[in-house]
């Protein structure tokens, strides 16, 4: 019975030794095959395309993208103005007195400065739902109404990605 338990053992182990090294062969070539064609399946339209955050930087605080459009914030519209809901941007952003937007990094921290010249202003930028026009055609995108720090505002189209 112990030289048929043993046996029984000695097999079971050589089998897994070979499973597990032919297993660590074929994750091995699938990772270099995968690694030689990764570089042509570059995503082309992700690429050109401008976020809001790429605005913020180049200091154009106005402005912001949804549907990979451009628009820029025009002026403060009530409520009979909102149509239809398009869709939503949830994003938030903050922005000191310069218009420098803050790092998740720079937000995560603490924030203390004892020189007043130094301290760096938190403006929310916060986006949140896109409407129609209700004297627009919906699919008309040219005016849109978006939800911007809480308070309504009406955009214009100033370019496509």
């Amino acid at each position: 019975m112990n030289k048929k338990w043993f046996c029984f053992l000695g097999l079971t182990a050589v089998f897994t030794l070979s499973a597990c090294q032919s297993i660590d062969e074929f994750t091995h070539k699938v990772v270099t095959e995968t690694q030689k064609t990764a570089h042509y399946t570059v995503d082309s339209d992700s690429a050109h395309t401008t976020t809001i955050q790429q605005l913020i930087d180049e200091g154009k605080v106005d402005q912001f993208v949804f549907e990979d459009k451009t628009y820029q914030l025009q002026d403060k519209v009530n409520n009979s103005s909102k149509g239809s809901l398009i869709g939503t941007i949830s994003q938030s952003y903050y922005v000191d007195q310069n218009g420098k937007r803050w790092t998740d990094d720079e937000l995560k921290k603490p924030y203390v400065y004892k020189d007043p010249k130094k301290i760096r202003e938190k403006k929310p930028m916060i986006y949140g739902s896109v409407y129609s026009i209700t004297s627009q055609n919906k699919k008309d995108r040219q005016e849109i109404i978006v939800d911007f720090n809480h308070q309504l505002y009406k955009a214009t189209l100033i370019s496509q990605s």
